[in-house]
């Protein structure tokens, strides 16, 4: 396999965190093209610039090429796992990028629930309708986060159902 660095940097968030000294930090496995610190990018629906860049022995670099994973530091937010991060022209385009991408998915978030009042919610559970327990999930990072939250819905039964209101990464608040 062959990685061509010449072309502006794209790569795959392996892990995301929010660490409480540096921020958000994400780890990256650089798939092509050559990261550098400076550099403007957008990964998922956040956007950033590169202000640091840590190997995975924990060397400061200034560089990444292809196929080194390295800790991104300089997002404005805590990208998912699986997301792609492509490096923009710069930092007003890399904002634009990732502001409609939140906007896509709060319209998608709006479209898909439902409201009830208040009152058709007490009908249904005094009827014996509806027994949810709502839930918030956080974690230290997103892989954790993924994995609580598929484990809590596969034990989910007809007595009760198991409904993740919130998730996210970082200290509870």
């Amino acid at each position: 396999l062959k990685g061509d660095s010449t072309c502006s940097a794209r790569g795959v968030v392996l892990e995301a965190k929010l660490d409480k000294g540096r921020g958000p930090v994400a780890t990256v496995l650089i798939q092509a093209g050559t990261l550098r610190i400076g550099d403007s990018f957008v990964v998922g629906s956040v956007s950033g610039r590169v202000r640091g860049l840590t190997s995975d022995k924990g060397e400061r670099l200034k560089e990444a090429g292809p196929s080194i994973p390295i800790e991104v530091i300089g997002l404005l937010g805590v990208p998912e796992a699986g997301d792609q991060l492509v490096v923009v022209k710069d930092e007003r385009a890399a904002r634009e990028i990732a502001q409609a991408r939140q906007q896509k998915q709060k319209d998608v978030g709006l479209a898909s629930t439902s409201r009830r009042t208040l009152e058709e919610l007490y009908a249904e559970s005094k009827d014996g309708e509806i027994k949810e327990l709502p839930l918030l999930i956080k974690a230290d990072v997103q892989g954790s986060v993924g994995a609580l939250g598929d484990a809590l819905l596969k034990i989910s039964t007809d007595a009760v159902k198991l409904k993740i209101i919130h998730s996210g990464v970082g200290g509870i608040n």
